[in-house]
């Protein structure tokens, strides 16, 4: 008993001490968001707080930055959740189509065609850049908000959830639905959607916070400072600032009160198989 006792307590210690690591550096930059720039500068970021918080914050809030004084925190947000949005909703939206079409419709080239889109994970949007970049320019997409969503979607990931998901449902769901007389939309609508809607809510958590990340991409394909991403927003204010680092804060707040609110979903359905549906 006593050593089944010794056991846990190390591995709680062992989860302190990883929790603990994680936290530290957001902690870290709450902290130095509060303190003034010289003294970032001169002694690096603070664990502790400081009494600079009402104006770094405010000056972020009030921002008008670029060669046109058009860039602000608030157009920067909205530029970033647009794309975040845009790509987390389409990549679900496509996946659970995708996957659906795979696992349902019994085409002969099913299996092949779900190797070609998880070969996709083979090249990632950084090794394309030049030839994807070609393809927006050739489309009229670019300095736009769909140029930016469009080559970042995670299809393959959510549709080998989706598929997993899928192939894990009895037959006899199929087989039920027939017997309604329901054909493949109403099979998908009435059967596919409800059971699905837990694994889709963790795809779409996952893939917002990689929309959300993204800089690479729009600073590519964007040339108008009204379309500039708080990531990139970061760089133009000074990482080594005040109110750089008061902007990572308020850039970290949107994926971490997504998290928060769609956490027990996010768990059951990537970790928990048998209670994913």
């Amino acid at each position: 008993m006593q050593k089944v006792q010794l056991r846990d307590v190390g591995n709680h210690l062992i989860l302190l001490a990883g929790v603990a690591f994680l936290i530290l550096p957001i902690l870290i930059i709450v902290a130095s968001s509060t303190h003034q720039t010289s003294l970032l500068v001169s002694q690096g970021l603070q664990l502790l707080p400081g009494n600079e918080a009402a104006k770094n914050y405010t000056q972020v809030l009030t921002l008008q930055a670029g060669f046109t004084d058009q860039i602000t925190a608030l157009d920067m947000m909205k530029n970033s959740l647009i794309i975040a949005l845009g790509i987390a909703g389409l990549t679900t939206l496509v996946s659970l189509c995708a996957a659906y079409a795979i696992v349902y419709f019994r085409m002969k080239a099913a299996a092949f065609l779900f190797w070609l889109t998880l070969a996709t994970l083979l090249l990632p949007l950084e090794s394309r850049f030049i030839t994807t970049f070609l393809v927006t320019d050739a489309l009229g997409l670019i300095n736009t908000h769909l140029g930016m969503v469009l080559p970042a979607l995670a299809v393959a990931l959510g549709t080998l959830f989706f598929r997993q998901l899928f192939l894990s449902f009895p037959n006899e769901y199929l087989e039920a639905a027939k017997l309604d007389g329901a054909g493949p939309v109403k099979f998908f609508v009435d059967f596919i959607l409800p059971l699905s809607w837990k694994r889709g809510g963790a795809i779409f958590v996952v893939t917002f916070m990689t929309g959300w990340n993204q800089y690479l991409w729009p600073l590519m394909i964007s040339t108008d400072e009204t379309r500039y991403t708080l990531v990139r927003g970061i760089r133009l204010i000074g990482q080594e600032s005040g109110p750089g680092m008061a902007l990572i804060v308020l850039s970290i707040l949107p994926p971490l009160v997504l998290v928060m609110i769609f956490q027990r979903w996010f768990f059951q359905a990537l970790a928990d198989e048998k209670n994913a549906f």
